[in-house]
């Protein structure tokens, strides 16, 4: 999957995009969501479950949970929706089974705010960035990230990687790289407050 960029003047538009997307993913694919407030992720996400074939109507922001999970019917893909702004910790990873669910592969998992885990994504997964353009357009870019092949050192301890291995030589430095993002050492945007977090709404979209 080649980049694409798709623009959005509604809600609507944003599932629709969201809901072609699904039928090229298939269960174990990571799909990372980055956008300000109010961009539209977790109405993406929803164009998503409709696409898998899970309870589109059930999803909303998993901000102050973490993760929802959506059945699929039968002969879809169940939906895992995690937000990771408020991870904080290698545990809170483990909460929510990250691990276990990477290695399952039997559901599609969409993960918002993912600068938040970058150590412990996947090295291939689908970025969306959905970006403001206008009061209610939105450019939606879709793009397949693989591993480079330049990566050939470690990114904690500079070791030499084995051929196939992604960023890190072992699990230990994957987790350093990992307690970086919690301490805060690596940037991923503007100060967020409290009160921002409550709602991924459209503005005047009325949810």
């Amino acid at each position: 999957m080649t980049a694409e960029i798709r623009t959005s003047s509604s809600p609507e538009d944003t599932e629709r995009i969201a809901h072609a997307l699904a039928a090229r993913l298939v269960p174990g694919m990571v799909v990372a969501l980055e956008g300000d407030l109010g961009a539209g992720k977790t109405c993406f996400v929803r164009g998503l479950a409709r696409g898998l074939g899970a309870d589109a109507d059930a999803v909303s922001s998993p901000t102050f949970v973490l993760e929802h999970r959506y059945p699929a019917a039968v002969g879809g893909t169940p939906l895992v929706h995690i937000d990771a702004y408020r991870i904080r910790s290698r545990a809170d990873l483990e909460s929510i089974g990250w691990d276990d669910l990477l290695a399952s592969g039997d559901a599609v998992i969409a993960v918002e705010w993912p600068s938040r885990i970058a150590a412990a994504m996947p090295a291939s997964f689908v970025s969306v960035r959905l970006r403001h353009v206008g009061e209610d357009r939105r450019e939606i870019e879709i793009e397949a990230v693989r591993p480079t092949e330049a990566a050939t050192h470690c990114a904690t301890c500079g070791a030499a990687l084995p051929t196939g291995s992604d960023r890190f030589c072992s699990p230990r430095c994957r987790s350093a790289d990992l307690m970086r993002w919690f301490r805060g050492d690596y940037a991923i945007g503007r100060p967020i407050e409290e009160d921002d977090l409550s709602s991924d709404a459209w503005p005047g979209a009325g949810r």
